[in-house]
C-alpha cells in the first residue's frame, strides 16, 4: 500500500510535466504565430510590388518546411561592413527616411559631404531603419560620375540581397527605395544617361548634347576576364573619340595608340591592386553653350574596392621590397623634418604620391610602373593647350590620401642612372623634388576613409581650340 508521501511525489511529478507539455505546446503555438506574422509581413510587401497576384489565405496555412537560411550579403557590403570608417564614420545616421542629396554631389568637388551621404544611406539599407527611402535631389544641382556610380553600386548590392531574401520567403523592412525632384537638367541627365535609373532601372533617355560611357563592370574571377577587359579599353577610347569630334577635334594614329596603352595599364591596375573581384568605369560628356562660346566636358571615373594604394605597398604580399624601402627611407627623412602632420599631411599621403611616379609599381616588374602618370598627362593633352582652368581637373582619391591635378604644377622630367633615362614626377612643388613637403592644397590627408582607390577625370575641351592630337 502505497504511503501519503509517495501518492504525494506521484501528483507533482504529474503536475510538472503537464506543465512542461502546455508549456512546449505553448511555445509551438508561438513560433507558428510568428511564422504566419512574418509570411503576412511578406506578402504585404509582394502585394505593394505587384497589386495583381493571387491572395494568399492565411487560415489553410500550414507550415511545411523550414525557411532556408537568410541570405549572405554580397562581396562589397561584407566589406564596406569590415571597413569600419569606409566613406564615413560607421555611426553616421540619417534622422529620417528622406535623403536629401547634396548640392554637389561629388567626390571630387565636395568630398566630406559627399562621402557621408554615402555612409549615412549604406548604414539606413543595412540596419534597415525605415520602411521607405527616399532619395530627394530637390537642393543638388550637380551630379558627378564618382559619387553617382558609388551610390548606384551600394543600391544594387542592397537591391540584389533584399530580392534574394524575397525569393527565399524572408521578410526585409525596407520595400522601397524611391528618387524625386530630380527633374532639374543638371540631375536628370545624368540620371538618365548613366545614373541609377540607367544602371539600376534599365530605364534610358537619349540627349543631343550628351555622350554616355554606360558602366563597365570587369570582374578578374571570369574566366573572359581578359577579352572583356580588351572590349572595356576599346569602349572608352571610342568614347573619347565621339567626344572630341563633337568639338570637332581628333585624335592622331599615335595618340590614339597611346590612350588604348595608357587606359589599358589604368584597367589592369585596377584588377590587380584590389582584394575584391571587381573593377568598374563610367563615363559622360555634355556639350555646353553658354553666352560667350561653345565647349564641352568630358568625365571619366575608374575605381576599385579593396585595399588602398597605402595597405597595398605596406602589405607583407607586397612584391617590390626596393620601392618599399625607398619608401620607408623618405617617411623618416620627413619624420626627421617634422613635415608630418595628423589629420593634415601624414605617412599614408607620403606613400600615395609616391606610388603615382614613373617606374613604382608593386609588383617586381618595373615596367608596369607607368600607368598613373602617363593617365594624368594623356588625358590633360586632350585639352589641346596647357593653360590652367577653373574645370579640367583630376581627383585620385585612395584611403585618406587625396591628390589633385590640375596642372598648377607640371610633371617634372628628371634624368636617372648611368645612361641619364628620362623619367617623369609629379612633386607638387616648386622645387621638383620629391623630397621636399609637396603644396598641400593638392596632396591632402582626408577623414573620411575611401574603400578602394577612385580616378577621377574631368577634362574641359574649347571648340575654338581645333588643333588635332
Amino acid at each position: 500500500m502505497k504511503t501519503f508521501n509517495q501518492k504525494k511525489d506521484k501528483t507533482s511529478i504529474l503536475k510538472r510535466r503537464a506543465i512542461a507539455i502546455f508549456k512546449s505546446k505553448l511555445k509551438r503555438k508561438i513560433k507558428k504565430q510568428r511564422l504566419r506574422s512574418g509570411l503576412a509581413k511578406y506578402l504585404a510587401n509582394i502585394r505593394k510590388l505587384y497589386p495583381k497576384a493571387p491572395k494568399v489565405n492565411l487560415n489553410t496555412f500550414r507550415r511545411r518546411t523550414k525557411l532556408p537560411p537568410r541570405p549572405l550579403y554580397g562581396e562589397l557590403t561584407n566589406y564596406f561592413l569590415k571597413t569600419k570608417n569606409a566613406f564615413g564614420n560607421e555611426k553616421l545616421k540619417n534622422e529620417s527616411n528622406i535623403f536629401m542629396v547634396p548640392s554637389v554631389f561629388s567626390l571630387a568637388d565636395n568630398y566630406k559631404e559627399s562621402s557621408e551621404f554615402l555612409r549615412k544611406l549604406f548604414n539606413a539599407l543595412e540596419r534597415q531603419s525605415f520602411d521607405e527611402i527616399i532619395l530627394d535631389y530637390e537642393n543638388c544641382n550637380q551630379i558627378n560620375v564618382d559619387a553617382s556610380i558609388c551610390m548606384d553600386i551600394i543600391l544594387s548590392d542592397f537591391i540584389n540581397h533584399y530580392n534574394e531574401c524575397h525569393r527565399t520567403g524572408h521578410s526585409t523592412k525596407v520595400n522601397s527605395i524611391e528618387p524625386r525632384n530630380f527633374e532639374k537638367d543638371e540631375v536628370k541627365k545624368v540620371l538618365f544617361s548613366i545614373g541609377a535609373f540607367r544602371t539600376l532601372k534599365q530605364v534610358k533617355i537619349k540627349f543631343d548634347n550628351v555622350i554616355e560611357l554606360p558602366l563597365c563592370i570587369g570582374n578578374r574571377n571570369n574566366e573572359n576576364s581578359p577579352k572583356i577587359r580588351e572590349v572595356h579599353i576599346t569602349k572608352m577610347v571610342d568614347y573619347i573619340i565621339a567626344c572630341l569630334e563633337k568639338m570637332n577635334r581628333n585624335l592622331s594614329v599615335d595618340a590614339e595608340g597611346n590612350l588604348y596603352k595608357v587606359i589599358g595599364e589604368v584597367i589592369i591596375n585596377a584588377e590587380e591592386h584590389s582584394n575584391t573581384s571587381k573593377r568598374y568605369a563610367i563615363g559622360y560628356f555634355e556639350d555646353k553653350q553658354d553666352e560667350s562660346h561653345h565647349f564641352g566636358v568630358f568625365n571619366l571615373a575608374i575605381l576599385n574596392f579593396g585595399n588602398s594604394i597605402y595597405e597595398t605597398f605596406k602589405s607583407s604580399d607586397c612584391k617590390n621590397i626596393a620601392v618599399v624601402k625607398q619608401m620607408e627611407n623618405l617617411s623618416e627623412s620627413y619624420t626627421n623634418r617634422n613635415f608630418f602632420k595628423k589629420a593634415e599631411f601624414e605617412e599614408e599621403t607620403l606613400w600615395t604620391l609616391y606610388a603615382l611616379q614613373q617606374g613604382v609599381t608593386r609588383k617586381s616588374d618595373w615596367k608596369r610602373g607607368n600607368g598613373s602618370i602617363q593617365f594624368i598627362e594623356s588625358f590633360f593633352e586632350l585639352k589641346g593647350d596647357s593653360n590652367c582652368d577653373s574645370i579640367s581637373q583630376m581627383t585620385i582619391t585612395s584611403g585618406n590620401a587625396r591628390i589633385i591635378f590640375n596642372g598648377e604644377y607640371g610633371i617634372v622630367k628628371k634624368k636617372k642612372g648611368k645612361n641619364e633615362d628620362i623619367y617623369k614626377m609629379m612633386t607638387f612643388n616648386n622645387s621638383g623634388d620629391i623630397n621636399e613637403k609637396p603644396d598641400k592644397r593638392f596632396v591632402t590627408f582626408v577623414e573620411n576613409f575611401f574603400p578602394g582607390t577612385l580616378i577621377t577625370a574631368r577634362i574641359y575641351i574649347n571648340d575654338n581650340n581645333t588643333e588635332n592630337l
